[in-house]
């Protein structure tokens, strides 16, 4: 395999077997399945025979779901970890692995050159913000790549590829997942760790950064949520409006009692446990680090919560892609990005 970049070469596969025109923009955040007319059924198995012979690889037919063909970014990440499960080297592109931690395997993609000092390790969000972040995550990365700074995404235990389930989380072991990446990076060579933390994972990382800073430069959040009350309520309410629509009754205060009583809830596929609502709820009010800058970048005007906690505001115009259904593109959040990380 010649070219190590999965993105590339997936982009290439599909122009290729689609017989796609080359001024035809292709993107991480592009959809297939319904996004490009030429990607239907039939041509699912054409370009999966395409990339196996171009990457060397062969897929497992129970490892192929619909969730894998949403994005060209969701078909790069499956292809990293693949190749990540054959033991190939890349020089400079995306490289998949399992790390030990201290709460068992956490799964992380790293991107950008090998010799650069500096990485960006991004902290993701909540449940299923997590995979709606991923396009622009990836996105994000490849800008970031092409100023000078590795990045690394990973799963948080219990989450995506990492070993455990949801309803085993708390905020102490997610804290600790943090602590393991950073040592890891640091391990390998990385003078500097910068923290970009999204919505809920904002906070995480400040709460890291306030407890550890050896390495660390910089923390960047993306559209924070630092309030672990006031977001449990409003995922909580996502289980009261599916129960409205299926006429039964099951408010926040009543979901909240039965957390309060020991019951692990389901939650739009996520299982909360009674421990993590407790966590959530303990959070005290957050606080920048000492001696560490801090970026809040935001699609709305929340200069003011950014300057309560001695922020730096960063106002940017794009969509709300934690609420949106599809997946959209954002590239005044990547310029702003690359603008606070790679100054």
């Amino acid at each position: 395999m010649t070219d190590g970049d999965s993105l590339t070469g997936v982009i290439e596969t599909l122009r290729d077997v689609l017989q796609l025109e080359p001024q035809r923009p292709l993107e991480p955040g592009s959809r297939l399945l319904g996004g490009i007319p030429e990607f239907d059924s039939l041509a699912v198995a054409s370009v999966l025979l395409a990339i196996e012979d171009r990457f060397g690889l062969e897929f497992d037919d129970e490892d192929i779901s619909a969730e894998l063909f949403e994005t060209i970014g969701s078909l790069a990440d499956f292809v990293d970890r693949a190749r990540a499960g054959t033991g190939e080297s890349y020089a400079g592109g995306p490289v998949a692995e399992f790390i030990d931690a201290g709460s068992g395997r956490l799964f992380a993609l790293h991107r950008g050159a090998s010799d650069a000092s500096r990485c960006v390790l991004f902290v993701p969000p909540f449940a299923e913000e997590m995979n709606r972040v991923r396009p622009l995550v990836t996105a994000a990365s490849v800008a970031l790549n092409e100023a000078g700074r590795v990045t690394c995404l990973f799963d948080l235990h219990g989450t995506g590829d990492s070993d455990g389930e949801f309803h085993e989380a708390r905020w102490p072991l997610w804290l600790g997942n943090v602590h393991d990446m950073v040592e890891r990076l640091k391990e390998r060579g990385f003078a500097t760790v910068d923290l970009a933390g999204i919505r809920l994972g904002g906070r995480l990382a400040l709460d890291y950064a306030a407890r550890r800073q050896d390495g660390l430069g910089r923390v960047l959040l993306w559209d924070p949520e630092l309030d672990g009350r006031r977001f449990l309520e409003r995922f909580l309410r996502a289980r009261s409006m599916a129960a409205m629509m299926n006429g039964r009754k099951e408010t926040v205060a009543s979901l909240r009692q039965r957390l309060l009583e020991g019951e692990t809830l389901e939650v739009a596929g996520y299982r909360v446990s009674p421990a993590l609502a407790t966590d959530l709820d303990a959070l005290d009010e957050a606080r920048v680090p000492d001696g560490i800058p801090v970026d809040w970048i935001a699609r709305g005007d929340t200069a003011g919560p950014a300057a309560d906690i001695g922020a730096r505001f960063v106002q940017a115009d794009y969509p709300a892609w934690w609420d949106s259904v599809e997946t959209v593109a954002a590239p005044a959040l990547i310029d702003a990005t690359v603008k606070c990380l790679a100054a």
